[in-house]
């Protein structure tokens, strides 16, 4: 008997790699040609860049980073963001330090002093303007959450803001605060690889509701990490997901252009969100670069959008209990796609670590 994995991507390998060390046969089941979902690493003119968008690994779980670790190299970097504002490229988050040499500081300050105790948690508009006042919102935070997510701020819920947005006051200029951060030597198909490699694996193989019965044939288990709507065949509603386009400029015989790995552009005047510079991460030192310009609106799966009435998150829930519903053996749902959630790359391996657990806990 085999356990089933739909979905070669971070949540799936991590399921099956888990499952192969733990003695069961597993196989995977993936509908693209090559495994890996997102975590795409490139080469031009033998630089490396990420075709789907930055991916920084930063974690304050320690077993998953022994995972990581155990398995590839992790780089010793951690991620610096700065941001276009004021005319000026200032810290992501930004710096209450660098915000008081600013000509708009009283402004500021004056809406720092006004702010409520709490941020308001109506949406998303309403607790980033409670944290830092009418005018860092606007500068910082508005325009760039409008093109990123094509919809009003007020659309948007805040339950994910706290672990986003900030303002700080310490000087800590680093994007995370988590202990284990790093980026895999050679890229992240490293690791994919490391998962997978003593897994069988059938790419090309994309299966919906209709393959149900051939999914459920000989297996004890099957664990789903596609998105549940196109597994359904949006049989109940697509669910809406916000997807980005990467277009990647190698510059040769120059070692870096942005002044760090990312570099927000929140300006509605300008129709990218981000610059990314995978040179920062990779270590390198090569001559020549590539800079990659995010542009959002891509018809792909990359982002849930959760809006502040929580139709969204519904439709969703309902999806997982169609799923449930199915005839066949016990079945399990892990990572972003299938659970329909905004999460770091550790939540996913944690997911697929519990997930795994949890399979090899029914089948005793």
């Amino acid at each position: 008997m085999t356990i089933r994995v739909i979905g070669a991507g971070l949540a799936g390998a991590t399921v099956a790699h888990l499952l192969h060390q733990a003695g069961r046969r597993v196989e995977v089941l993936e509908g693209d040609p090559t495994w890996g979902g997102q975590l795409r690493t490139a080469s031009a003119g033998g630089i490396l860049y990420e075709p789907a968008g930055a991916h920084i690994f930063h974690t304050s779980d320690t077993a998953v980073w022994q995972l990581v670790t155990g398995l590839v190299e992790m780089l010793p970097y951690r991620h610096a963001v700065r941001t276009e504002a004021f005319d000026r490229v200032l810290s992501w988050p930004p710096q209450l330090s660098e915000l008081r040499e600013l000509p708009q500081w009283a402004a500021v300050e004056r809406e720092l002093a006004s702010r409520p105790a709490v941020p308001r948690a109506d949406n998303f508009e309403s607790w980033c303007v409670g944290l830092m006042g009418e005018t860092l919102y606007h500068e910082f935070i508005e325009g760039y959450t409008r093109k990123q997510w094509g919809e009003d701020p007020k659309n948007l819920t805040a339950a994910w803001a706290p672990k986003r947005i900030e303002l700080r006051e310490d000087g800590y200029r680093d994007l995370f605060r988590d202990p284990h951060q790093g980026w895999p030597s050679g890229g992240y198909p490293k690791l994919l690889d490391a998962l997978l490699r003593a897994v069988p694996v059938v790419m090309g193989r994309r299966v919906t509701i209709d393959d149900w019965e051939d999914v459920c044939a000989g297996a004890d288990a099957i664990v789903v990490t596609c998105a549940l709507d196109e597994f359904f065949a949006s049989h109940l509603g697509a669910l809406p997901w916000r997807g980005v386009r990467l277009v990647n400029h190698y510059l040769p015989g120059v070692d870096h252009v942005l002044p760090c790995g990312v570099l927000n552009t929140p300006s509605p005047l300008k129709p990218h969100t981000r610059a990314i510079e995978t040179k920062w991460m990779s270590g390198q030192t090569e001559p020549g670069t590539v800079v990659s310009y995010e542009y959002p609106g891509a018809p792909a799966r990359h982002y849930p959008i959760d809006d502040v009435a929580g139709a969204n998150r519904a439709l969703a829930r309902r999806y997982l209990d169609e799923l449930a519903a199915l005839p066949g053996p016990p079945r399990f749902v892990a990572g972003r796609l299938a659970t329909y959630t905004y999460i770091d790359m550790d939540q996913v391996i944690r997911q697929g670590i519990n997930t795994a657990r949890r399979v090899l806990e029914a089948l005793g």
